[in-house]
């Protein structure tokens, strides 16, 4: 929110502290613009919006030490690294702002016990793991081909396979790994793949098989039941995803929590009309 328009802030202080003038600063076919006028007419468009954010600044800083919550000079000049900005009195005041709306949502943010056990069972699935498998495979062009590299596996009894896949595979991802194709969950596998590998042990060499036009042998490396993690195993994880959550949550609503709760006396009668 402070991200997007404060500059509008720094357009009221402009407003306030300086004299309207009728020092011409523009002309148009003879026609002539004022100071005064620019500055009259930012006022009527953004002074309302620019005080506000001004008033909700002031509440946020006055929340943050009513909580010993500080924002140091040396983090405000880290944070503007961080993000690429130039170090001027503009981006200063906007990203500390940031900060301390940052460290008070992330002080406010609680996630009991209980929130964190009904996210996990609402949510099983994010941590369950399916059955995976890690697999070689030799794909070739043709089945004449495939069924000469098949006897020649059996020879070996596979223990060739990488060797194999290296010098006669036409699988242009796994071939320098020797047929390599990590391990991957049995559901991602093609359907007559699948089938396969679900009879395999580990250590088994398939029979060609034809998919899409090809000719593929896949051998078995390792098998990795599925699994669920208990909650105790996740609850730290479920714990942080959730505080994050709040903490988002309560960047985008603390500003105007805080500015409903305050009393706010307006004495510019067109700012008071505009102000939301």
């Amino acid at each position: 929110m402070f991200a997007r328009c404060w500059f509008l802030i720094f357009i009221a202080f402009a407003l306030t502290g300086c004299r309207p003038t009728e020092r011409v600063i523009a002309k148009v076919d003879g026609i002539t613009i004022t100071a005064k006028e620019l500055q009259e007419e930012l006022w009527r468009r953004y002074g309302a919006i620019a005080l506000k954010e001004l008033i909700q600044q002031k509440l946020l800083e006055r929340e943050a030490r009513e909580r010993g919550i500080k924002v140091m000079d040396n983090e405000v000049v880290q944070a503007l690294k961080r993000q690429g900005l130039p170090n001027n009195a503009e981006n200063w005041h906007r990203v500390r702002t940031e900060l301390i709306l940052e460290k008070l949502a992330n002080s406010l943010a609680e996630v009991t016990e209980a929130e964190a056990r009904r996210y996990y069972e609402q949510n099983r699935a994010l941590y369950e793991q399916p059955e995976r498998v890690r697999l070689r495979d030799i794909t070739l062009e043709s089945k004449e081909n495939a069924e000469a590299i098949w006897k020649a596996l059996q020879l070996r009894k596979g223990d060739n396979f990488a060797e194999l896949a290296r010098h006669f595979s036409i699988n242009p991802v796994t071939r320098q790994r020797g047929g390599d194709m990590g391990v991957i969950p049995l559901s991602d596998l093609h359907p007559k793949l699948r089938e396969i590998v679900k009879r395999m042990k580990v250590g088994d060499f398939s029979k060609p098989v034809e998919i899409n036009g090809e000719w593929v042998i896949v051998k078995l490396e390792a098998r990795f039941p599925a699994e669920r993690k208990t909650f105790e195993q996740v609850r730290e994880q479920v714990i942080a995803h959730l505080k994050q959550q709040k903490v988002w949550q309560l960047k985008m609503e603390l500003p105007n929590k805080l500015w409903r709760k305050a009393k706010v006396t307006v004495f510019d009668p067109n700012l008071k009309k505009n102000l939301r």
